[in-house]
């Protein structure tokens, strides 16, 4: 690929700037997807007095603060009982950050830092998307107005090195310009509530920036969070894709992402809390970095990440009720939750299994895995 070619595609990749809002808007404004977006987000609000307003949007700041902001609020009074967060300290003003966190929900992981920090009067950041998740016009324009960098899935090995030399360039880009972008631990959610920073992210992070692969990494301003539902986004979809994974391969079928992204939408999600970590200071990426060889110090950050979001992952009393399950030691019953509550999960769980295909009791189980390993990791930190 040469030089210009190259420009090109990394220019479809990225958010749109402030002067290709108006003509997104006008786009989005005259496309029919936006009375469906209209009729959940904005109950009650004539089409015509939206699609007025989009058109007025003028930057992507505006864009949030116009759309993006009170349709997150509301997504938030209809499908859970309260958003919380804290930690907001823990980011340094005026300077930019690479913000890495598990991965529960398709859009609103990422959707709800912004949250955070428009209410924190902080600059927004950007967020990465997967392009297997842009499944029309109407949804690319929303996003890149919103922020979103594109990052390209699949393809052969080249590309993917290619690709990943390219969102590496971007992230350090954007943290060396004083803004921030987000990223998600791994590729794809987390299905068994097992979460854990895949290595071939933090090896990509080194791929740019100047120096070692220790400077890379200590350029970014690391800071991890962890974004925690008291009921799992998508859970009986994530317990079907697992239980099919124990007898051979899992194959997605057209239209499952859209699927998973308005089912974690409007499926009621009870408390949500985000926690912002301490961000990864210099010295510890450095002491890692010598160790024996490069990979120690990749295996070392990925760990540094996870002990982060463990130590801050918000556990509800789902999460102990279905660890005690687990374990057969009700430890934390009377302290986390009352016997009338369990009995209620347990109801639930069995609900939510209740019209898959497949055993009922091996469904419950994975279903009650997907809670109970969050305690599980907050328990391995000592």
């Amino acid at each position: 690929m040469n030089t210009v070619q190259e420009e090109t595609a990394v220019d479809s990749l990225r958010p749109y700037t402030d002067a290709e809002i108006p003509a997104a808007m006008k786009r989005m404004a005259n496309d029919p997807t936006l009375g469906e977006m209209v009729a959940f987000a904005f109950p009650g609000i004539p089409l015509e007095a939206v699609r007025e307003k989009l058109l007025q949007v003028r930057s992507a700041d505006g864009f949030q603060q116009a759309f993006v902001q009170p349709m997150l609020e509301n997504i938030i009074r209809k499908s859970s009982t309260g958003f919380t967060f804290g930690g907001e300290e823990h980011i340094a003003r005026g300077e930019g950050h690479l913000f890495v966190s598990d991965h529960r929900d398709i859009v609103l992981d990422g959707a709800l830092l912004q949250l955070v920090l428009l209410y924190a009067g902080l600059p927004t950041s950007e967020i990465t998307f997967g392009s297997n998740l842009i499944s029309s016009g109407f949804v690319e324009d929303f996003g890149r107005s919103n922020k979103m960098y594109k990052i390209i899935r699949g393809g052969s090995g080249r590309d993917l090195v290619r690709n990943s030399h390219i969102l590496s360039d971007h992230i350090h880009e954007v943290v060396g310009s004083g803004k921030s972008i987000w990223i998600s631990q791994r590729d794809g959610r987390t299905k068994d509530g097992d979460d854990k920073t895949d290595q071939g992210l933090v090896k990509m992070l080194t791929m740019g920036g100047a120096g070692s692969p220790a400077d890379a990494l200590t350029g970014l301003n690391i800071v991890p969070f962890a974004v925690s539902y008291e009921y799992e986004s998508c859970d009986s979809l994530k317990a079907r894709e697992l239980y099919i994974k124990r007898r051979g391969t899992y194959e997605k079928v057209p239209g499952e992402d859209l699927r998973s992204i308005v089912t974690g939408v409007k499926q009621p999600k009870g408390a949500i809390h985000i926690q912002i970590c301490p961000p990864l200071r210099p010295d510890e990426i450095e002491g890692l970095a010598a160790g024996e060889s490069g990979n120690d110090m990749i295996r070392g950050v990925a760990s540094l990440i996870d002990r982060r979001i463990y130590a801050a992952y918000r556990l509800f009393p789902t999460n102990y009720m279905a660890y005690d399950m687990r374990s057969g030691v009700n430890a934390y019953e009377g302290e986390q939750y009352g016997p009338q509550q369990r009995e209620e999960f347990v109801a639930y769980l069995k609900g939510r299994v209740a019209g898959l295909d497949g055993d009922a009791d091996e469904l419950f189980d994975i279903m009650v895995d997907i809670y109970a390993n969050p305690v599980k990791n907050k328990l391995s930190l000592g």
